[in-house]
């Protein structure tokens, strides 16, 4: 019988260690939301301020490459095609 009351008291301790450690890591879940929070806001002050992050300068810099090649080659195919206008109209 002693042995048997022995026995519980140890369940009832572990479960006692089981209930603080479901608690220690309910907190630490917690606490690991807090800091995805604080990432999320950082996001929206910077969006708000209106700061360009390296990703989004890269991109917008990319963008204007493109466009810029596009004005080059659109302004030699016009004059190319003017020069030959002149020519044909000096023939």
């Amino acid at each position: 019988m002693e042995e048997l009351e022995l026995k519980i008291k140890e369940l009832v301790m572990k479960i006692e260690e089981l209930e603080s450690l479901q608690e220690n890591f309910q907190q630490s879940i917690q606490s690991q939301l807090d800091n995805n929070d604080v990432r999320t806001l950082m996001d929206q002050v910077l969006d708000e301020k209106e700061f360009v992050t390296l990703p989004d300068m890269e991109q917008r810099l990319s963008k204007s490459q493109v466009q810029l090649i596009k004005w080059i080659v659109g302004t030699g195919i016009s004059s190319i095609s003017i020069i030959i206008a002149l020519f044909e109209f000096l023939k």
